[in-house]
């Protein structure tokens, strides 16, 4: 039997993986996609979209419990799980079938079954062999698991699990204040938990800017979840009715739950390289591909996207990556600009950030200024009845270069892409005062930052001299 014969094979049909596959066939490549469950990858079926999913619900449950201070009154609101689950399998499906079609329409053939790269431009799956002149990895990650702390379905869990639940747990303690733990302790809390939320570093959303963080972690103790940062868990102890949690840290003790959830990240699905060293193929400490901003790896024809390369866990990310990957494929010359990444973190309130924080910039030797406007001062906030959370520009003094911008606060994740567009543009913040907003919008609050920069907002206080 004759071997087929691809331009480009790409192994994993994730944010990463599928976008490469359209983009290559898009650029005229014969092009194959093998895939070993399910098309979408995490993101589709077990990540990104149903937790959104889910985040929604929880969003609507939370604003019918205060619908009285809109002049709307609700007797009895209830939570349907099941209803639930079912909404957002049906999302899931709708996305995933999405995928499908525009395989079909851009020519790409498709296979389901485990890859393995017996060596540079060949592909084995299913008991075949295809020659593929470029190799796109993408392979994905799966939820990390902590030793001691191991899933086992029931009172410990994972994402994944945690998306299929029968019902609500009473006590939840969540492991790692990270974006997969924190949106699940929100999803949680509204839906009625104790929720403790544990987390070793000394903020909340670690990688986001501290002033927000903070600022988050408090808008929660209020809300009443229990917030312990700085804090691990030592020693996990099985009970009758649930788990004992030993603490030690800045918050030592023991808490009992329920339920269990691991949200510590993800860790690289980089088997298929590692069972195979005579490729050559060099892994990272934390088990990614090494690869370069072209996102090629050590071997020529072999790239590498997404969260298999242990680089920016985002799966907007590693769809950028896969258009990179496929453009180099294909004959054209690209790169990945890490500068200008945008990310949402989609907790209550959303934090939203792009660029550098303040710590980050100091760090680096800029020469530091900030501009703040608080959602407190925004008149569609008041509107929407969300005034929690402020935005925050990060620039260089000298020349008034955006380094950074960073938001917390309603529809965050919407508003980042307007500093994602000004990063990328080169933009100052003089440029942004210049742009007229639309009023009245949570925009304007973007707007006001820039204003405040410079020390003359409008609907902020002057400061002191």
């Amino acid at each position: 039997m004759n071997t087929k014969k691809y331009d480009v094979a790409v192994i994993g049909a994730g944010p990463g993986g599928y976008v490469a596959a359209i983009r290559a066939a898009q650029r005229g490549a014969k092009t194959l996609v093998v895939e070993r469950r399910f098309l979408g990858g995490v993101c589709l079926n077990v990540g990104c979209i149903p937790t959104k999913t889910l985040i929604r619900s929880a969003e609507l449950y939370r604003l019918m419990q205060r619908s009285a201070e809109f002049g709307i009154l609700t007797d009895n609101v209830r939570l349907d799980l099941t209803a639930l689950m079912t909404r957002k399998d049906k999302v899931v499906s709708v996305n995933t079938g999405g995928i499908d079609a525009l395989f079909k329409a851009n020519g790409i053939d498709c296979v389901i079954g485990e890859a393995s790269i017996p060596a540079p431009g060949k592909i084995a799956v299913n008991g075949e062999t295809y020659d593929a002149a470029n190799i796109i990895i993408a392979t994905g990650g799966r939820p990390a698991v902590l030793p001691g702390l191991e899933f086992n379905g029931s009172t410990v869990i994972g994402s994944t699990e945690a998306l299929s639940m029968t019902r609500v747990p009473e006590r939840v303690a969540v492991i790692g204040a990270g974006a997969l733990g924190a949106e699940f302790a929100c999803i949680w809390h509204s839906f009625g938990a104790q929720v403790t939320l544990i987390e070793m570093m000394p903020t909340v959303l670690p990688r986001c800017d501290e002033e927000l963080t903070k600022r988050l972690a408090q808008i929660w103790k209020r809300r009443g979840m229990d917030v312990r940062t700085g804090t691990k868990v030592a020693r996990l102890e099985h009970l009758d009715n649930g788990v004992r949690l030993h603490l030690e840290g800045d918050s030592p003790g023991s808490v009992e739950v329920d339920t269990v959830l691991v949200g510590i990240g993800l860790q690289c699905n980089s088997e298929i390289v590692a069972a195979k060293p005579s490729l050559g193929i060099r892994l990272g400490k934390r088990g990614g591909i090494i690869v370069n901003d072209r996102m090629e790896t050590d071997v020529p024809g072999i790239y590498a996207v997404g969260d298999v390369t242990d680089r920016t866990w985002l799966a907007h990310g590693a769809s950028h990556e896969g258009i990179v990957a496929a453009t180099n494929a294909t004959g054209g010359n690209m790169r990945v600009d890490y500068r200008v990444l945008p990310a949402c973190n989609f907790t209550s309130p959303e934090v939203a950030s792009v660029g550098l924080t303040e710590a980050q910039a100091v760090e680096r030797g800029y020469s530091v200024r900030c501009g703040r406007f608080q959602f407190a001062a925004n008149g569609r906030a008041h509107a929407l009845g969300e005034t929690d959370g402020m935005v925050k520009i990060v620039a260089d003094s000298r020349t008034d270069e955006i380094l950074g911008v960073h938001i917390m606060g309603p529809e965050a994740g919407e508003l980042i892409a307007v500093g994602a567009l000004a990063m990328s543009m080169e933009a100052t913040v003089e440029e942004i005062c210049r742009t007229i907003h639309t009023h009245p919008t949570l925009s304007e609050s973007i707007l006001e930052a820039a204003e405040d920069y410079y020390g003359h907002g409008i609907h902020t206080r002057p400061r002191k001299k």
